[in-house]
C-alpha cells in the first residue's frame, strides 16, 4: 500500500477508472477501536481509496499510536470539536485530496471486504444519487439487524426507523424522499458537499445525519441504503433503563431535534412537532423518577433547544429552576393537559 491507504498493486482495465475515495475516521479517546476498523480496511476489495484518520482532541494519547501508520493521512485536532466539527476537518482534507466520494466511518464500525465497493456501484449508477450507506447489524451477531433505513415525515416532522430489510426497501420505493441514512458508514459524493456543505456544527453529535439527508433531498439529491452491504455496529438508544443511558445522550437527542425542526419550516408544522416532541419528553421524563441526572440532561436539552442553543453538552447546564419545577417534578400534569384531560387530579401522581 501507498502512504494514502490505496493498493499499489496493478489493477484491471476496468477497474483504473474507479472514483477516488476518501475514507474519514474520527478518533476521540477510543485508539483500539480505531486500529481495529483500521485493520478491517486493509481487507477491502475496492482498490482505489485513502484512509484519514482524525484525532479529535485526544486525551489518552491516542494520537500517539497511529503516527507510525504509513497507510493513513493523520489529522489532529487540538481541543474535541465533536463530531460534527472533528468530522467537517476529515471532509475538508478529502475534498483537498481530490476525492470523487468521501465515506464517513465510525471508529467501531466493523466492515466486510466488499462493502465500499458495493456502495460506489450503487452510486455510480446514478448520479442522482448523492448519498448511499449500508445497513447494519450487530457486530456479535451478524443475523441481529440493528438499522436498515430511516424515514423523516415531513407533515409530522417524526422520524421512524426499521431494521427489516422488506420494509426499507418499501419505504425507498414509496417514499423515496423520506430516506433519512445515518452518518455511521455514509458515503458522500462530491458534488453534494459542494451543492450543500459539510455537517452542521452546531449539532456538535447526534442527528446531524438526519439534517445532512433533509438538506441533500432538498438540493434534489437521492439517497439509497444497499441492503446487500453490511456493517456491525452496536447502537446506543436512549431507551428502556433511562439511569442506563448517559446524561449527554439525552441533551443531544432532546436538543438536536429542536434544532432541526427550528430549521424546518412552515410554523405551524414546527408548533405541532414541537408539542408532539415535548409530549415524547413528559413521557420519557415520568419514567426517570430517581434518576435526577437524565431529568436535568432532557430539560436542559428542551431549554437550549428552544433558544436554538448548539454546541458542547456541558454538565453543569440547568434549565430554568421554574422549568425543573413544573416539568421535571410534573410531568402527568403536561401530559395530561397536552392529551386535553383534566391535569388537576394528577398533580399528586
Amino acid at each position: 500500500m501507498d502512504a494514502a491507504g490505496a493498493s499499489t498493486q496493478p489493477a484491471p482495465a476496468e477497474q483504473a477508472v474507479q472514483p477516488r475515495v476518501a475514507i474519514v475516521i474520527l478518533n476521540w479517546n477510543d485508539a483500539e477501536s480505531t486500529l481495529a476498523c483500521l485493520d478491517a480496511l486493509r481487507a477491502t476489495d475496492y482498490p482505489n481509496y485513502a484512509t484519514i484518520v482524525v484525532d479529535n482532541g485526544s486525551t489518552d494519547g491516542s494520537a500517539a499510536r497511529f503516527l507510525d501508520i504509513a497507510a493513513i493521512d493523520l489529522v489532529t485536532n487540538t481541543t474535541n470539536l465533536g463530531y460534527t466539527g472533528g468530522v467537517n476537518v476529515g471532509i475538508s482534507r478529502a475534498i483537498a485530496l481530490g476525492a470523487d466520494y468521501v465515506w464517513l466511518l465510525n471508529s467501531d464500525a466493523t466492515t466486510r471486504p466488499d462493502v465500499l465497493s458495493r456502495l460506489v456501484a450503487v452510486a455510480e449508477a446514478d448520479e442522482r444519487i448523492g448519498l448511499v450507506s449500508p445497513v447494519f447489524c450487530d457486530p456479535d451477531d451478524p443475523l441481529e439487524m440493528e438499522f436498515c433505513l430511516g424515514r423523516f415525515d415531513p407533515a409530522g416532522r417524526q422520524a421512524s426507523q426499521t431494521i427489516d430489510a422488506s420494509t426499507a426497501t418499501a419505504w425507498q420505493h414509496d417514499h423515496p424522499n423520506e430516506v433519512i441514512l445515518l452518518g455511521t458508514a455514509l458515503l458522500i459524493r462530491r458534488r453534494v458537499i459542494e451543492t450543500i456543505g459539510m455537517l452542521d456544527p452546531n449539532f456538535f453529535a447526534y442527528v446531524e445525519d438526519v439534517d445532512y439527508c433533509l438538506r441533500a433531498h432538498a438540493a434534489g439529491f437521492r439517497i439509497v441504503a444497499v441492503p446487500e452491504a453490511v456493517v456491525g455496529h452496536k447502537f446506543k438508544q436512549p431507551i428502556g433503563d433511562p439511569g442506563g443511558v448517559p446524561p449527554y445522550l439525552h441533551y443531544f437527542i432532546t436538543r438536536n431535534y429542536l434544532l432541526l425542526w427550528r430549521k424546518l419550516p412552515p410554523p405551524v408544522l414546527l408548533r405541532r412537532a414541537t408539542l408532539w416532541f415535548l409530549h415524547q419528553r413528559l413521557t420519557q421524563i415520568a419514567r426517570m423518577r430517581g434518576v435526577p441526572s437524565a431529568i436535568d440532561a432532557v430539560l436542559a436539552g428542551l431549554w437550549d433547544g428552544v433558544r436554538g442553543v448548539g454546541g458542547p453538552y456541558q454538565s453543569n447546564r440547568k434549565a430554568p429552576w421554574l422549568l425543573r419545577i413544573t416539568l421535571g417534578r410534573h410531568p402527568a400534569f403536561w401530559l395530561a393537559l397536552i392529551n386535553g384531560k383534566n391535569p388537576f387530579g394528577r398533580l399528586a401522581h
